[in-house]
């Protein structure tokens, strides 16, 4: 990502809706149950990674699948069949989108919703677009919120996070100028000057990168924002296991919960960019529609897994428990789950994300299986934070799936 306004939307367009990394393929042969394709120019696609495959005659090959192994120019995936070897047909592959829904769109403007029939279908809106009460050489971030419904790209039908009926457009329309702009509640930034600085001081230019795990009912954007650290902001927008009956408003948007002035540090304390989102019992920036009971306003949520030191823990950060833990040399995995602030009830279970109770286990982007207690499961270590000193705060995501 880059510091350009649209590209926050051109990326989940990308990683949603069509695709990416489109490439085509120059051979795909098949031997053993494991079809071999060759990219010439080469691919980049990774292990485990799922893609789709299309265009060859032989309908074995055609779908998504995926990546088992990779060289520079080649990468192999399971075929069920036997089928005529070697393929024909104009071949390509690309990364696999999540299927998601785009009901309506406007320039750097996007909503988007799963599709799946076993989700509540929530609406999410990603406004990526230059308010006129902003100044394009400031923080660039996309002001976001989920609903209930929506009639076109601005209009909300029924309930919506985040909302404050005292001021109902705070989340959507800028106001004020210079210093004085006033721009977005809950945001996904990805280009902003860290390290303590105000929105109005013009971000570095280089590119970001970024890490989007998900599912058809939603995903996990991990992403650089600026250069201090290199740390990542978490965010997220999906449905998760309710552990009310006929739950119509499981699903969690996560986003940095900034209502400030542009001349004002936005706030969060690890990492200087981030938005608590590895921090457990604490409900910044995590938003349901409504609480338990289905009624009233927005309710806060926060996530919690095992305590190991009776306080507030953060995601494979000052755990309290070694790495690797000495009886077994493990991985200590727990799942997380989701709690609201009002009465301190556990709304859920979060699906994919798995707390991680090792303090810095592994490094970004390591794949570890054989995880006691998730057998067969492989799991993604991504970083969501990191501070003035190095240490890392991460995340495990099962990667193995399905997450529900």
């Amino acid at each position: 990502m880059t510091n350009t306004i649209g590209a926050m939307t051109a990326l989940l367009d990308a990683c949603l809706i069509d695709g990416f990394n489109l490439k085509p393929i120059d051979t795909l042969t098949f031997a053993d149950g494991v079809a071999t394709a060759r990219i010439n120019a080469g691919h980049l696609y990774q292990v485990d990674q799922v893609v789709v495959i299309a265009g060859a005659n032989q309908s074995e090959y055609n779908g998504e699948v995926r990546v088992l192994t990779t060289t520079a120019n080649n990468f192999t995936f399971a075929v069920s069949g036997m089928p005529v070897t070697p393929a024909t047909g104009t071949i390509s592959a690309k990364v696999a989108p999540l299927n998601f829904d785009k009901p309506f769109s406007a320039t750097n403007k996007r909503v988007y919703r799963s599709k799946s029939i076993l989700s509540n279908r929530a609406y999410l809106r990603v406004d990526d677009a230059l308010d006129p009460a902003w100044t394009g050489t400031y923080a660039k971030k996309a002001k976001v919120l989920m609903a209930e419904g929506m009639s076109d790209v601005d209009t909300v039908v029924g309930a919506q996070a985040p909302f404050d009926p005292a001021r109902p457009l705070q989340n959507t329309a800028g106001s004020g100028s210079g210093g004085n702009a006033y721009d977005g509640w809950y945001k996904w930034y990805y280009a902003r000057r860290t390290d303590g600085n105000a929105d109005n001081v013009p971000p570095e230019e280089f590119n970001r990168d970024w890490v989007l795990v998900g599912d058809d009912r939603g995903f996990y954007l991990f992403n650089e924002v600026g250069a201090s650290y290199r740390s990542r902001s978490g965010y997220c927008f999906t449905d998760f296991e309710s552990f009310r009956q006929g739950d119509a408003y499981n699903t969690l948007l996560m986003a940095t919960d900034a209502y400030t002035p542009a001349s004002t540090y936005p706030g969060g304390y690890y990492p200087d960019a981030n938005n608590y989102c590895n921090r457990s019992l604490n409900h910044t920036g995590k938003v349901l529609m409504r609480d338990h009971l289905q009624v009233g306003g927005n309710a806060r949520a926060g996530f919690l897994g095992l305590n190991t030191n009776n306080a507030e823990q953060i995601s494979g950060y000052r755990t309290g428990v070694p790495w690797p833990n000495g009886p077994d040399y493990g991985l200590i995995l727990h799942p997380t789950y989701l709690r609201q602030e009002s009465g301190g009830h556990l709304r859920g279970k979060m699906p994919g994300i798995f707390w991680v109770h090792n303090e810095q286990p592994l490094v970004d982007l390591a794949v570890v299986s054989n995880v006691t207690g998730y057998a067969g499961r492989k799991f993604l270590m991504v970083n969501s934070a990191v501070d003035y000193f190095g240490n890392v705060a991460r995340f495990a995501f099962d990667i193995t799936g399905p997450w529900r």
